[in-house]
């Protein structure tokens, strides 16, 4: 059986795992969804200025760049890492690791499904920004919003492999989880500016990729931004954050239950 074989049928059982999973389908896809619906439909007609941004800002345009943000971290970052926990401390990491296929192919096929909900969840919240609250992507801006994208997923999925050596127990993973995401997004802006917040808690934010890739999420949006549409430094941070999670979570991932070894 070669690899690519392996990694398909990997791929084929996570994604059978998570569409017959009604929550874990619901917090990974309609949640963030909702967050759509909920804060373009109140805050969708304000308009105003954004820190480091260009122009007048619609707040439907900064809710669906916010919104295709928060389902990334939420496919790549939370459901992968709660869905690799689960599989190590259930032994089934140990299972398949004690079997002849290649190391890389076992994690292979969590990662391609989740990198995949997530750029899958990306196009249904642009298609639906553009039908539902006219907000469109610029078409000189399609490139950079595609890498950004694509960058924060791939950051988010290393992040997400690496995050699972602080979850000792499966029950933990999903409040846990919860709780780091969460506060990334209210200190990063997801859901409300922090423009006015203290310096503090915004120098903190600037920490993290989070924040980061929400701005340069809404610079692809951002009809006022000049050029091709990308945001250089932050994709620079993402991608260090990306390359120094892969680096750690190579060294570092745990295969077995925690006390197993």
């Amino acid at each position: 059986m070669t690899t690519a074989t392996v990694v398909r049928r990997e791929f084929s059982c996570a994604r059978k795992v998570m569409i017959r999973d009604p929550q874990a389908a619901f917090f990974t896809i309609g949640l963030p969804l909702l967050y759509l619906f909920i804060f373009a439909t109140v805050f969708g007609s304000e308009t105003g200025h954004i820190r480091g941004q260009a122009g007048v800002l619609k707040g439907s345009m900064l809710m669906v760049a916010s919104v295709i943000v928060i389902g990334v971290v939420s496919a790549a970052f939370q459901s992968l890492a709660a869905t690799l926990v689960a599989d190590r401390e259930h032994g089934v990491l140990k299972r398949l690791r004690s079997t002849p296929l290649p190391t890389p192919a076992l994690l292979a096929g969590s990662v391609l499904n989740a990198m995949l909900t997530a750029l899958a969840l990306t196009a249904l919240v642009i298609v639906l920004g553009r039908v539902v609250y006219n907000v469109p992507l610029p078409l000189g801006h399609v490139l950079a919003a595609t890498v950004t994208v694509i960058l924060g997923t791939f950051t988010c999925c290393a992040l997400g492999c690496l995050f699972t050596i602080a979850i000792r127990k499966a029950t933990a993973a999903t409040p846990m989880l919860f709780a780091v995401t969460l506060t990334l997004f209210f200190l990063s802006g997801n859901f409300f500016s922090t423009d006015q917040a203290p310096a503090a808690l915004r120098d903190i934010a600037e920490v993290f990729p989070v924040r980061h890739f929400l701005g340069a999420m809404i610079t692809a949006f951002n009809p006022n931004t000049g050029g091709m549409g990308f945001a250089w430094p932050d994709l620079a941070i993402i991608a260090v954050w990306g390359l120094a999670g892969a680096a750690l979570a190579t060294r570092t991932f745990r295969w077995t239950p925690v006390g197993d070894d």
